[in-house]
C-alpha cells in the first residue's frame, strides 16, 4: 500500500531569530529541532494546517501565512511512501510561547538566533529535511525552490533535483 503525507511548517522571525520546536518523534529516543509544523488532516487548508500546528506547537496565532518558502518531495524507491512537505514564510504573528501539543511531542519551543538556528538544523538526521532548510536560512535557497528526493532501499536519501 502507498501512503501520502502532506505535512506544513513554517518559518516564524523575530528579528535575526527563528522559531524552532525540539521534539521527539514516536519510537526514536533522541529529539530534533525542526520548523513548527506537522501533517495536514483531512479537510483541512494547507494555511490552515499550519495555523493549527502552530497554535499547538508553540501556542502563537499565525496572522498572515505566505509566501511559500520552499517544498519537498520524498519518494521511497521501495514504493511505500510519498512525503509532500510545503514550508511557508509566516509574515504576522501574535502571542506567548506556550506549547500545548495533544501528543506531547513537543519539548519547548523558543526564537533562537539564525546563526544558532541553523547550526541545530544541520544535526537533523535526514538529508531531505536538513539540506533544504538549512539552504533556506542561509540565503542558498531562495522562496519557491523546489527539492526533490528519492529514499534508495538502502534507507538513505539521494537529491534528484533542486530548482
Amino acid at each position: 500500500m502507498y501512503n501520502r503525507y502532506l505535512i506544513v511548517a513554517g518559518v516564524l522571525r523575530q528579528g535575526n531569530q527563528v522559531l524552532l520546536v525540539r521534539q521527539r518523534r514516536r519510537g526514536d529516543p533522541s529529539d530534533a529541532w525542526e520548523l513548527p509544523g506537522g501533517v495536514v488532516e483531512d479537510g483541512e487548508l494547507l494555511t490552515e494546517a499550519l495555523a493549527r500546528e502552530i497554535r499547538e506547537e508553540t501556542g502563537l496565532k499565525a496572522l498572515a501565512i505566505g509566501p511559500l518558502a520552499y517544498s519537498v518531495q520524498l519518494d521511497n524507491a521501495a514504493g511505500e511512501f510519498q512525503l509532500l512537505v510545503f514550508i511557508f514564510e509566516v509574515g504576522e504573528w501574535e502571542g506567548t510561547i506556550c506549547t500545548a501539543d495533544p501528543d506531547g511531542l513537543i519539548l519547548e519551543a523558543n526564537f533562537l538566533p539564525l546563526p544558532e538556528a541553523i547550526g541545530r538544523l544541520r544535526s537533523l538526521p535526514w538529508q531531505s529535511m536538513r539540506e533544504p532548510v538549512v539552504a533556506y536560512l542561509s540565503g542558498e535557497a531562495g522562496p519557491g525552490s523546489v527539492w526533490l528526493y528519492r529514499r534508495q532501499p538502502e534507507g538513505d536519501e539521494r537529491l534528484v533535483k533542486q530548482s
